[in-house]
């Protein structure tokens, strides 16, 4: 019977080839050689060597501002709530969660929440979503109420391009 194994080479006999690279007369690696590459970047092992940030140092402030209620929400950088208050939690009812002042009462109780809870905020991103009263009271209670940096106001109202088709017109 014929045997089918290859016969095995010991590790200290085997031929070492170079790499194309070091055939080269200069120490320097060609373009495209990236043995031994470490890389500088997010995933390329310069993340473990960095000293890492706070969780807690960028919070995110979602105003959803609708014409019936005001809802924020603190997150992290991640989309992880860690309050959120509306104008209905802080005690109006009806058509008043809408108004300014639900809204600057609800950012207040935000803060208050934060303070009371321990959480350490340095810079909040605010995200205002929806065309309400609220808008302007949110930006207007972090300045005020609060020491937080805002670093940036995003506004991430949908609109839609060209969406769904109208209602019929009416004809009176």
């Amino acid at each position: 019977m014929l045997s089918t194994q290859r016969p095995s080479t010991p590790a200290s006999k085997a031929p070492k080839v170079p790499k194309f690279s070091q055939m080269l007369s200069n120490d320097k690696p060609m373009k495209g050689d990236f043995s031994g590459f470490i890389g500088s970047g997010r995933y390329c092992g310069h993340a473990e060597t960095r000293e890492r940030e706070d969780p807690m140092s960028l919070l995110v402030l979602h105003v959803h501002s609708s014409s019936n209620n005001t809802i924020l929400s603190l997150t992290d950088a991640n989309g992880k709530v860690i309050v959120n208050a509306s104008g209905g939690t802080v005690g109006f009812k009806k058509a008043q969660r809408a108004g300014f002042e639900a809204a600057y009462q609800a950012t207040a109780s935000i803060a208050a929440t934060v303070k009371e809870r321990g959480i350490n905020v340095r810079s909040v991103e605010l995200r205002l979503k929806g065309f309400g009263a609220g808008r302007e009271a949110a930006f207007k209670a972090v300045n005020s109420v609060t020491n937080w940096a805002i670093t940036r106001i995003v506004d991430t109202t949908p609109i839609p391009f060209n969406g769904c088709r109208p209602k019929k017109a009416r004809r009176l």
